[in-house]
């Protein structure tokens, strides 16, 4: 919504520094930490932005390595995180967001039943167990790659969603451009070994992410321990599974180019982080280098959930409508975090153009929520009119003009 210009200069008016005011504390100097060693700690997220960092020095046995804050985006840590790598099964988190996208979508459902190809069955390394000319259920599929981690079974769901292997990666490609996965190339749905076949830590980040918010109906899928499909049972090789009741699953891979690879994400006192571990030297040392960086996140930062969509975050006066006000709020959720040591120092601002005149509709910018960290801007988001207002009356229409000129 672009209010009407007038005579007078229209100015953008900080109003109120609200959060100040919820937590009590007063505004403070901002120190913004130290990052120590190779690590680097980076404000880069989608959402939002460290303010401070951990102090204490963070060094990885990986050759790439990423933890994030799967709410806000936030990057905590990283570590060549933008160095391209095999991801070997990684790859089938990919996989998997192109069935949930479908089944999303309405083109499938758990219940359809999809055909295995001779060329399904003969496919090498890790196996669901389907066999050649079965009718197999979406949901054992899903289940076969999530928790067995089964090429067959993504060679399955590839050739029915993609009309053929090399279908499903051009879908797997477009897809990754859209989630702005800008250091991935996919050639596979299981992540079998292929020249050009390639991610990076922080794509790998953006995808657990994206499918984290998008799907959160699904992903309960990565954490089950264990599935028995044609009477073989196989175990989740995510064993942080059993070790700490805070993971929420996600996806291992190894081959030998690869090393050993991992994606753990975790939930704890309503912080939900995603650790990324990529060419590490063993499978205990992936996990340890995971749980190793999830509890420094959950230790040094705080997920900080600052308006819900919907929520009145002010009221503002309209001119010359039905209505002489309309309340400001936030089209998606307002998330941001911040190193512990920083909290007290978080301030929002509301910045707005007035005057407002109507005609306003539901969903219109009117403004926007500046969230700061001392001098530091970590997110400036659109602030948006909760409601539609309608162009007043003649004679509501001539009073705000004689007040608006009075200065009344």
């Amino acid at each position: 919504m672009h209010p009407k210009k007038t005579s007078t200069p229209v100015a953008l008016s900080l109003l109120l520094f609200l959060i100040v005011l919820f937590w009590g504390g007063a505004l403070q100097a901002v120190n913004p930490g130290k990052t120590g060693g190779q690590a680097n700690a980076s404000g880069a997220g989608n959402s939002g932005s460290a303010g401070g960092h951990g102090e204490q020095t963070v060094s990885l046995q990986a050759e790439s390595s990423l933890l994030g804050d799967l709410d806000s985006g936030t990057i905590l840590y990283e570590q060549n995180a933008d160095l391209r790598r095999e991801p070997a099964s990684l790859t089938k988190v990919m996989t998997l967001y192109l069935v949930f996208d479908a089944l999303a979508n309405g083109e499938l459902t758990m219940e359809t039943k999809l055909p295995v190809s001779e060329k399904a069955w003969r496919v090498g390394g890790s196996k669901t167990f389907v066999k050649v000319g079965d009718m197999v259920t979406l949901e054992d599929l899903v289940r076969g790659i999530a928790v067995q981690s089964g090429n067959d079974a993504c060679m399955v769901v590839a050739e029915h969603i993609g009309g053929s292997v090399q279908g499903f990666a051009d879908m797997m490609n477009q897809k990754a451009r859209e989630l702005g996965m800008t250091g991935s190339h996919f050639l596979n749905s299981s992540g079998l070994p292929e020249e050009d076949h390639y991610t990076t830590a922080r794509d790998m980040f953006i995808l657990a992410r994206a499918i984290t918010r998008k799907f959160p109906q699904y992903v309960h899928f990565f954490q089950e321990k264990q599935y028995t499909f044609n009477g073989i049972r196989q175990y989740n090789r995510n064993r942080l599974l059993w070790r700490d009741p805070s993971i929420t699953g996600m996806k291992t891979g190894h081959t030998a180019d690869a090393g050993y690879c991992l994606v753990a994400t975790s939930e704890k006192d309503g912080q939900r982080l995603g650790a990324v571990i990529m060419g590490a030297k063993s499978s205990k040392i992936r996990e340890e280098e995971a749980l190793r960086l999830l509890r420094y996140g959950n230790r040094m930062f705080e997920t900080v959930r600052l308006f819900e969509v919907g929520a009145t975050i002010r009221e503002l006066r309209v001119w010359k409508g039905d209505q002489e006000k309309v309340s400001v709020t936030v089209d998606e959720p307002l998330v941001v975090t911040v190193s512990r040591k920083d909290r007290s120092a978080l301030e929002v601002g509301l910045k707005f153009q007035e005057p407002l005149i109507a005609p306003i509709k539901k969903g219109d910018q009117i403004g926007s929520l500046v969230v700061s960290l001392g001098e530091k801007v970590l997110l400036n988001r659109p602030a948006v009119a909760d409601r539609t207002i309608e162009k007043g009356g003649f004679f509501r229409t001539v009073a705000d003009t004689v007040r608006m000129k009075m200065g009344w």
